[in-house]
């Protein structure tokens, strides 16, 4: 059965370091963290040490991480350590990101953006519904 997650559904908060907003939509004691940031600006990622970051932008952006220049197509994945040197330039505009976050050495994970209409509701798993786009999400 899917589960599916609405970002909507939960107050933005502001980010670690003030720069932006995101919505917390799972914190697993397994150690793993979810959440749909607000992309409203171009702006500096918070540092989150000893974890790995997948990120999924629903917006062409372009990341600088430790000083390197990385376009990142819509719906496209990159991964990237959480004390690494992130900021986020907007090329197309405000939009919204779904970024993972697993404790180093202890689990793993993925996301795939699927088109809601290619997207099989009888599919088992995590989703975050984002309109014309769902994510699924995978933690090992």
């Amino acid at each position: 059965m899917a589960r599916i997650l609405t970002p909507d559904t939960v107050t933005a908060v502001p980010w670690r370091n003030g720069a932006g907003s995101t919505r917390q939509l799972v914190d697993d004691l397994a150690g793993w963290r979810l959440t749909v940031a607000d992309l409203d600006q171009d702006a500096t990622f918070s540092d989150f040490p000893g974890l790995d970051r997948t990120f999924l932008p629903l917006v062409d952006v372009v990341l600088r991480i430790d000083g390197d220049r990385r376009p990142v197509p819509r719906a496209t994945v990159i991964d990237f350590p959480g004390e690494a040197s992130v900021a986020v330039e907007l090329v197309a505009g405000p939009g919204r990101a779904v970024n993972l976050m697993t404790v180093r050495g202890r689990c793993s994970g993925t996301l795939t953006a699927i088109s809601r209409s290619e997207w099989d509701q009888n599919q088992s798993g995590l989703f975050v519904d984002l309109g014309e786009v769902l994510v699924e999400v995978r933690v090992s």
